[in-house]
């Protein structure tokens, strides 16, 4: 069962097989900015414009939505 948060962060998603992929083929640097990006159908590039708040909400949906309390 999905653990519930008072996030607003809109529609998160895992990213898919196809994203993973592309993930590894990013630099080191955008690695983990990528899969958070890819997870909110953005791109690294749009995910880094928002603002640091938006992005710690994205960051923390991310870390809810892999929590072992979910398996």
């Amino acid at each position: 069962m999905l653990a519930r948060t008072p996030l607003t962060v809109g529609v998160y998603r895992l990213p898919t097989m196809w994203q993973r992929h592309r993930i590894k083929r990013i630099k080191r640097s955008d690695r983990d900015v990528a899969a958070l990006a890819f997870g909110c159908g953005m791109t690294v590039r749009q995910f880094r414009k928002l603002p640091a708040d938006k992005q710690a909400l994205v960051r923390q949906a991310w870390l809810v939505l892999i929590s072992p309390r979910n398996t």
